[in-house]
């Protein structure tokens, strides 16, 4: 791994390996009402877990996502888009250039704080803290450093771009899967170099064979509480 080091991944199992001794649960809807979203860039949302999201908002449930960088009108255009496929309510541009979020950490973390304010959500997606980009590493640092600034009672759920994580929750996306599939196809400035619906679909499909309940696609997840997971990201990161 290129920002991850292997101290960090070994940290990373050690902590880990008590969650492993229980068969993971497939979970039917997210224990929440309000919902947010952390991506590093427009497109992170869809690919991680827009499946989970979609059948979340389909439920009747709220949704919100902050987008922490930008990267011009037309990729704007396309986060729209998605976003409405995802049925976000409420979207926040934070206009950090890409690839400087571990150099802005300090004011990236005070918005969090003023988001987390604003929005009081029950549940809060972030990119795992080693997921092997350098701009969603960052995001786990600067919730650190908004936790410290404020306590929050909010569960984290992380989702994987990047790198497999090791999850301890997986939700069945098989019914809404096509719906993802379009969202991810919204941003066809990144899907025109790169097969983002290929590498979605693949891993997808990956833990729906581990699950082995009759499903076709699913999102795999670590979830914990805020007040774990900061636990856990201060001995890794």
């Amino acid at each position: 791994m290129k920002y991850a080091n292997y101290r960090s991944v070994f940290k990373m199992y050690e902590y880990i390996q008590p969650f492993l001794k229980y068969s993971m649960p497939m979970e039917e809807k997210l224990p929440a009402g309000k919902v947010l979203v952390i991506a590093p860039h427009q497109d992170d949302e869809s690919i991680g877990c827009g499946g989970t999201l979609i059948k979340h908002t389909q439920n009747g449930g709220h949704l919100e996502i902050a987008f922490c960088t930008s990267d011009g009108s037309e990729r704007m255009n396309e986060t729209k888009a998605a976003s409405k496929i995802l049925g976000s309510k409420i979207n926040h541009f934070l206009q950090f250039q890409i690839r400087t979020l571990s150099s802005s950490n300090g004011e990236l973390a005070k918005q969090f704080t003023e988001l987390f304010d604003r929005v009081s959500p029950d549940v809060i997606f972030v990119p795992f803290l080693i997921d092997n980009h350098q701009d969603h590493i960052a995001i786990s640092k600067a919730l650190l450093k908004s936790y410290k600034q404020r306590k929050i009672d909010s569960m984290i759920y992380a989702y994987s771009v990047w790198t497999t994580l090791i999850p301890n929750v997986i939700v069945d996306i098989s019914d809404v899967w096509d719906e993802k599939e379009k969202a991810i196809g919204c941003y066809k400035t990144q899907t025109a170099t790169r097969d983002y619906v290929k590498m979605a679909s693949s891993l997808a499909q990956y833990w729906a064979v581990v699950k082995g309940k009759n499903t076709t696609h699913c999102e795999a997840f670590f979830r914990a509480s805020i007040q774990e997971y900061v636990s856990f990201a201060k001995k890794v990161l």
